[in-house]
Order: structure tokens, then sequence, then C-alpha cells
């Protein structure tokens, strides 16, 4: 590795923008949804108490009718959809195959193509919205749904007769009947929980059970290759789980004797955390084959003995908000003071983004250097916060760096590849690994222009083409790493994206080139992307960073931040003061 040119000046151009966590404080409003003929994820849910029944067929009902009701019926998928199946023929009720994903429809159209006194033939056409496994799991969709019914009359009523394999779903009843839990399973390093969002059926008494059975059955295949499951396979659950109000849980698995401590620690926090989320008090009481997980919790745990693992943490760092100005790193001092950073970072004048780890300890940056020799190449520099960081790569273009959960390693797009920079924390020696990205051509194309990595490290958040794509980080047993599982998300998006950051693991934050909605946030649960306060914002909003409690967005004029003040969420955004006028862009640890 060489050390960075001291020539290296700032450059005029387009900066890869720093990027943020978002505060679930601060809704206001939602992104307009495009018409219907364009891509409509499903909508967040909120919690509701009463829940309608289910429908079912009526005396008289005529064809249309029974066809709504019908989409409306497979909401709930007990015993094989028999809800639905009352509205079919004796003989479809036993032929209709139902197994595979729920296909969520919305602005419904049920045409009538032929028609006689005996038979009907009928056109379902829809909104894709999104796709539901059978494990809860909801994959955004596009497009449109077409099927075919046919329908006769069997003891005087119509009934369908003849419909294809799987399964359709008024989303209006979806909205109505599901709801967003996150289980939690440790990542690939098992010093944190990472999140695997489900949709689940009217959970109410039994929502302990369902993600406990979940969590049994092991995480999605969006997750899957990034994390762990501590629950064996052929462990079970013995018998239901005990939930009594004040008293805590209790909850017996089976299958779980060859367990070492760590595994049972972890497989402790993951139930533990599962539960806590999803408001199922502690204590928990968790039995192994019959006794204690771990002899020292006999009489339970509580959520402080797995704290250590907490899945959204509050921010550990206390240098607070940086910005790029003048092409060098400088620091919010108080409210009207920024001072550079020692080091490198801080006396660079052609520095274009930086990352700070979250434990303050190390830094990156992108640097220009456009002194003799440097060909006007991108220079990637890691070292220690506060002091001279030393080039580990370059290249005619360079993504803005992202730290895993840790500080030992760094990603970054180098020239179109996906790499990561990782520092042996021994000797201070950094290699530049490549990171197989060859799955992502399959879902979106174009130049990765973004790329950050959670906190769990366990997902990629990328903007390739303008388009926000999500990928698990694959960790082989030969070191190597791959960016599998891709998936778009926020396909409701009314412009492109143009940076991005993880607010927490199931979280994103998306700066967007739309002057209606120029900062949106998107769920990871299959939700679309619903648009936040932009009171006072000037468009373009060149990036946005945060924490849990503040958001910071770089527009036209400057840095301004959103949070709380007095406890009360913020009406509007306030500015930076020592960044106005300057284009400075803000960088959070």
């Amino acid at each position: 590795m060489r050390p960075v040119p001291r020539h290296a000046r700032r450059r005029s151009a387009t900066v890869s923008a720093v990027l943020v966590g978002l505060l679930v404080l601060v809704l206001s409003g939602c992104v307009s949804i495009p018409n219907s003929s364009s891509p409509q994820p499903i909508e967040s849910l909120e919690r509701h108490d009463v829940v309608p029944s289910a429908p079912r067929p009526s005396p008289g009902m005529d064809p249309e009718s029974l066809v709504r009701s019908f989409l409306k019926a497979t909401a709930n998928p007990a015993s094989g959809h028999v809800a639905a199946r009352q509205f079919l023929t004796s003989s479809a009720m036993r032929d209709w195959d139902d197994r595979g994903d729920t296909i969520i429809i919305s602005d419904i159209n049920v045409l009538i193509d032929e028609r006689s006194d005996t038979t009907f033939s009928i056109r379902v056409v829809g909104d894709n919205d999104g796709s539901l496994g059978s494990d809860g799991h909801l994959t955004p969709g596009s497009g449109r749904v077409e099927t075919r019914l046919t329908l006769i009359r069997e003891n005087g009523q119509w009934r369908i007769d003849s419909l294809p394999s799987g399964v359709l779903l008024d989303r209006s009843v979806f909205q109505s009947l599901y709801r967003s839990q996150q289980l939690y399973f440790p990542n690939h390093d098992g010093d944190t929980l990472t999140p695997d969002p489900r949709w689940l059926f009217q959970p109410g008494s039994q929502l302990a059970d369902q993600l406990v059975g979940y969590l049994v059955q092991g995480p999605s295949a969006s997750i899957g290759p990034a994390v762990q499951n501590p629950i064996p396979a052929g462990a079970s659950l013995r018998g239901s789980i005990d939930v009594a109000t004040g008293s805590g849980v209790e909850l017996d698995f089976s299958g779980l004797s060859d367990l070492s401590e760590k595994t049972r620690e972890l497989l402790a926090a993951e139930v533990i955390w599962t539960l806590a989320k999803a408001d199922v008090a502690g204590p928990y009481r968790i039995d192994a084959d019959g006794a204690p997980l771990m002899d020292r919790y006999a009489d339970g745990w509580a959520i402080g003995d797995v704290g250590e693992y907490d899945p959204s943490p509050a921010p550990s760092s206390t240098i607070g908000l940086h910005v790029i100005r003048d092409g060098a790193l400088l620091r919010q001092v108080d409210d009207s003071t920024l001072t550079p950073v020692t080091g490198t970072l801080g006396s660079a004048r052609g520095l274009l983004s930086a990352a700070i780890s979250s434990d303050d300890q190390r830094a990156a940056g992108v640097i220009h250097d456009d002194g003799a020799g440097g060909n006007g190449a991108m220079i990637l520099a890691v070292g220690a916060y506060n002091s001279d960081d030393r080039e580990v790569a370059r290249g005619a273009t360079i993504t803005r760096p992202s730290f895993e959960g840790g500080h030992n390693t760094v990603w970054a797009v180098i020239d179109g590849r996906v790499t990561a920079a990782v520092t042996d924390p021994t000797t201070g020696q950094t290699v530049v690994n490549p990171v197989d990205a060859s799955s992502v051509p399959g879902v979106a194309r174009g130049a990765i222009t973004e790329l950050q990595v959670s906190r769990d490290s366990s997902r990629a958040a990328m903007i390739v083409g303008g388009q926000v794509v999500v990928a698990a980080i694959a960790h082989g047993s030969d070191g190597k790493m791959s960016l599998v599982q891709p998936g778009r998300l926020g396909l409701n998006l009314s412009g492109e994206a143009v940076s991005l950051d993880w607010v927490s693991g199931d979280t994103l934050v998306v700066a967007l080139d739309d002057q209606d909605n120029p900062i949106v946030q998107i769920p990871i649960n299959g939700s679309p992307a619903v648009g936040l306060l932009n009171t006072n914002l000037t468009p373009p909003v060149r990036a946005v960073v945060a924490d849990t409690s503040t958001i910071y967005a770089g527009d036209s004029r400057g840095v301004l931040r959103l949070g709380t003040t007095n406890g009360e969420p913020d009406q509007y955004w306030n500015e930076v003061g020592p960044t106005m006028g300057t284009l400075a862009i803000p960088v959070l640890p």
C-alpha cells in the first residue's frame, strides 16, 4: 500500500452521496402511487383489532360477486384455504392446487367473456402488488396479472368449476388481515441479529407460536445464505408456547441436546428478540428437552441477558456529524463551528465521499488525485480515524465506501467491480478482495452507483441503474464473499434513486431525483416506499445520513437537520448553520 498523495485536490464533480439512517418518528405523507399500469408494492399495515370474518357464498349470488368474494376468502390459508373452497364446485374443491405463493392483486377487474344459462367464463385482471410465500415472506411485484375462471351451476347455485393452480388475493383484504413481523437470526459472525420480515395472518393469541414456529423452520431464502440458525434440523417445539399476561413466556424445545453453550445463547437471543419486538413480554423461560436451556437462566431470561445481540441498538458514536466541504472532512464542534479532522481526510482538497465506522475507530474516503502523474484517478484510502489514511486501491470510478458492522472491512465499487477491502487487525495490512456480484444484473441492469452494507453485515443495498436493489452477503467456505438472492425494492418510486443508506437492519432511506418526494424510506418487508417530510428542503437532495434520532440532508443550500425538539418531532428541516451556502455533504458514523 502507498500513502495517499498530499497533492490530492478537490474536483468539481457530482459526489457519490453519503446516506443515512432514518427515524421512525418522522413520517409525513407518502409517495404518490403511480397509475394502475405501474408497479405497486403492498402498503405497510397497522395492527387491526377488529378482524372481519371470511366471506361465504350466499344463496343467489351472481357470478361476478361470487368471484370477488372468493378473492377475499383466499386470505385465510388455514386447512388448505378451506374458506375459499366453499366457492368451488365439489370437484374443483377436491382438485384445486393451492400450493405455492399467493399473488396479491389490486385494481381488480372481473370481466365476463362468455355466458349462458349454465356457464360463465370470467377473466380476473389486476395489478401484481406482490408474491406472498408460504413462509410469510413478501416479494414486491409489478405488471399485470390475468387469470381465467369457469363457473357452472351446482345445486342451483353458481360455483367456480375451473381455476388455475395457485392463489390470488385481494390487496384490501391482505391489508386488513395480515401483520408484518420480524424474525431474527444470528448473522454470519454470530455477534448480532439480522431481521427476516414475515407477514402473518391474524396472529392473535397464537402470535408467539407462529413466530417461534417460523424460527424452527429457518430463515427465508432471501437471507438464508447470510445468516445462521442455532435451532438445528430436527428440533421442534414441545406443545404450545405458554404466554401468561404479567408472568412471561414458557417454551420447551426438543432435539437440542448436542448444542454448545454459545449456540444455546444464540438460540435464546433469536427467540427472545423475535418475541420482544412483537410485544410478547418476558421473562422468557426456555427449556431444552425438559431442562433449562442454560442452568443459570433456569428462572427465565430477561432481554438484558441477550442485550449484546440487540438488532437495533442506539448509536454508540460519540463524534457526531461530519461534513465534506471544499474537498476535506470536517467535524461539527458546535452549532457554529466546523473543524478539519486530523490526518489525510482533513487535509485533502479532493475528498469526494467518506465513511466512518460505527465505533468511531476507522475512516475511509474516496479522493480525486489530480496531481502530477495521478491521471485524474480516484483513490480509496483507509485508516484510523484522525490519522493518515493509506491508499488501498485506485480506479477511474469508486463509489462511496461502506464499513461493515465492525471496522475492519470496507466495501466499495471500483470501476464497476464490487470489492471488500479487509484489514488484518494484527498486521494492519489491507487486502482488496473481489466480491461476486454476478447475480445482480438478473434483477436490474446498469451501473452500481451506490453500495451500502447493513450494520449487521448481512445485506448490501445498491443503486443499480437508478433502481434500489438489496442482496444477501454470502460467505463461502473458501472465505470468498458473494451477493446472492438480489431483489428490487421501492417499485413505486416516482424518480431515480441517487443515494441510499441503511436506517436499521430492516429499513432503507433513499434520496431521489424527485422534486415532490426527494427523500423516502423503504422497508425490506415488501412494502412500498413512503415519503418523508420535505418542508424547507430545496431539491435536489444530494445526500442524506442519519442515526435513530436525527436525519441530515444535503440539499442545494447545505446540510439540514430533522429530528426532535423537546421530545416532539420537528415539523420542518432546521439548518446546520456553518454548512449553509457551501454544498456540504453530511457524514455520520
